[in-house]
């Protein structure tokens, strides 16, 4: 009776630990991206987006704490995680500037476009390796503009980075964890009206890791809105219109365009 009882004890928390792993793993999936999904994002961001140009310090001459002292006080010119720019710092040997790690992610993926000396330090002065490296002459994961390929854990908060090139004028990088950003849609009240009447335009956007805290709307025809995640909006011309909705957790974004989706019919003053 006693191994019965045992065996049936051993198999209920068997089950109960099959069916925690499938929950956490489906969770996991939900709330992280994919490495290949990273490089391939990482391969866009500094093939495709903007640049955004980095103040950098070019004194070596201070500790590593007075050039985080020197540095941390302008909060504007922090190189941080975006899926829609990359940073580029001019070189002319060696540049400093804070780096802004600003969610709590697993790992964090540092990209750039030249072969060079990368470090970053904390508060104290530690350097922070990276749990992997990537370096090619050619490319990373199949993208020409990746040379290097930094992975790092444990990284919360503002960092001094460092990069030395002596062969190159400047050095483009960027920045993404791998949380997954929010996902962007939604819905309109009707597809077709008249100019002048009244539609409803709603987002069913999900959030990813982090919650949505912006909505950018853009109508198509020269006007947008930043208000809610739901917004009203007439047209003043007939027409066939191209809305979009950008959503944002403060640091990743997500679009989407429905091209052609309205379609505005003369009112009687036309």
């Amino acid at each position: 009776m006693f191994i019965r009882l045992l065996k049936v004890l051993i198999v209920t928390t068997l089950l109960i630990f099959v069916n925690g792993c499938n929950s956490f793993i489906e969770n996991y999936d939900r709330e992280t991206t994919a490495p290949i999904a990273i490089d391939q994002s990482l391969c866009s961001i500094l093939n495709e987006m903007k640049s955004i140009t980095v103040t950098s310090f070019k004194v070596d001459s201070l500790s590593t704490l007075e050039l985080f002292d020197s540095l941390i006080v302008d909060t504007s010119s922090f190189v941080s995680l975006s899926n829609i720019n990359n940073w580029s710092i001019d070189e002319d040997s060696t540049s400093y500037f804070i780096m802004y790690f600003p969610q709590e992610a697993d790992s964090y993926y540092v990209a750039l476009d030249q072969s060079s000396e990368f470090e970053i330090y904390d508060y104290g002065g530690q350097s922070k390796g990276p749990d992997n490296l990537n370096i090619s002459l050619t490319n990373i994961a199949g993208c020409s503009d990746m040379r290097m390929r930094y992975v790092y854990s444990n990284l919360y908060g503002a960092y001094l980075a460092k990069i030395v090139n002596y062969s190159s004028s400047s050095v483009k990088l960027a920045i993404l964890n791998n949380n997954t950003p929010p996902y962007a849609d939604f819905t309109v009240s009707s597809s077709t009206a008249f100019v002048g009447d009244t539609l409803n335009f709603v987002s069913t956007s999900q959030s990813g890791a982090y919650e949505i805290t912006a909505y950018n709307w853009n109508f198509g025809d020269n006007n947008s809105s930043n208000d809610s995640s739901f917004v009203y909006h007439s047209y003043a011309d007939s027409g066939t219109y191209t809305p979009s909705l950008t959503v944002s957790d403060g640091y990743l974004y997500d679009t989407i365009y429905k091209p052609g989706s309205i379609v505005i019919a003369p009112g009687d003053s036309e």
